[in-house]
């Protein structure tokens, strides 16, 4: 009964990550990740964290819109 249950909490986790995997796929979850990836290099560099962050943001802004290409 106890392999069963360890069984059963892997095929849940397994579900979870199958479930950040599907939304770090999205163009919301890609700019996420972008936003992340350069707000570090960008401070380890020497930008404070306010204009990091800006500046990371901004980057993921954009790419967000070049990926979803909004109408307006």
């Amino acid at each position: 009964m106890t392999l069963l249950d360890r069984f059963l909490k892997l095929l849940e986790l397994l579900e979870a990550a199958q479930e950040v995997v599907e939304f770090l796929s999205d163009p919301i979850g890609l700019s996420g990740v972008l936003a992340i990836c350069l707000y570090f290099p960008m401070q380890a560099l020497g930008c404070d964290a306010s204009a990091a962050a800006t500046l990371s943001c901004t980057a993921a802004l954009t790419f967000f819109c070049l990926v979803k290409k909004p109408d307006f």
